[in-house]
């Protein structure tokens, strides 16, 4: 993922360097608003020659599902719609979607609202997905506002719900350790056992525990060695390495997956 890059140089990078997958963000400025863009005929053409496995991020600027405006919650509700469409246009499988932000937690009638329209959005964009074939896969977040938040309300918000899993966002997860007592990669460890069951993605970058940074492993505070290790343990999936603002996208990734393999 990158800020200045396109859905091309993405797929053409992870080409070269000999990559299984790659996530496309659906959203600005990757990605155009208009569901008939000629770009996801270009897109699938071009994965199916390359042979990747193509998983999707769904729309998340300036939205949200479990918004006190009707009118916001709808608007998220079809921007995650097109989101699915446009994953099955270009023969992806999975549509990584974010929670809806609820800052009125300790209003128990809000709160209680707010968990009734997250429920109804999952419904009908599952719903949606699923005749489609395409899995959904609900994202771990960092802000204490999230909904759902903690790793036991997203296992909770998927368990009756069919093809929906979860994306482990280890960087987010670090960020949202900062506020508990635990040691972060103790709370990261937790995190992966709680939503195994239901794991079917992971974000990986890193950051120094104060904002989103999306840096290269091994640029922040993060200690990967025993996070990749329970990956290993309980996740068989691709892994995502969800990076910002590089100076040399090749470079810099390839350091990344050396980093990694070497842990």
């Amino acid at each position: 993922m990158f800020s200045e890059g396109t859905p091309k140089d993405g797929i053409e990078l992870a080409s070269k360097l000999d990559l299984d997958s790659v996530e496309i963000i659906l959203d600005m400025p990757h990605f155009p608003l208009d569901p008939k863009s000629e770009l996801l005929k270009e897109i699938r053409e071009l994965t199916i020659s390359t042979g990747l496995i193509v998983r999707t991020h769904g729309r998340f600027l300036d939205l949200n599902p479990v918004s006190l405006y009707s009118e916001m919650r709808e608007l998220s509700l079809k921007q995650t719609l097109e989101s699915i469409e446009a994953c099955h246009s270009m023969n992806g499988e999975m549509v990584t979607i974010h929670p809806g932000r609820c800052w009125f937690r300790r209003n128990k009638e809000l709160f209680q609202k707010c968990r009734k329209w997250f429920q109804d959005y999952l419904k009908k964009a599952s719903t949606f997905a699923q005749e489609r074939g395409i899995t959904l896969a609900l994202e771990t977040g960092s802000h204490n506002a999230d909904y759902p938040g903690p790793p036991e309300e997203l296992s909770k918000a998927v368990e009756k719900r069919e093809k929906v899993g979860i994306t482990l966002d280890v960087g987010h997860l670090n960020l949202s350790a900062q506020r508990r007592e635990e040691k972060e990669e103790d709370w990261i460890l937790d995190s992966i056992k709680t939503v195994e069951d239901r794991l079917v993605n992971v974000h990986l970058h890193d950051n120094t525990g104060i904002s989103d940074d999306h840096l290269p492993p091994g640029q922040g505070e993060i200690n990967f060695s025993p996070i990749m290790k329970a990956l290993n343990r309980f996740y068989e999936g691709p892994i995502i390495l969800e990076l910002w603002d590089l100076n040399d996208p090749f470079k810099d990734i390839k350091k990344s997956i050396e980093y990694i393999k070497a842990l």
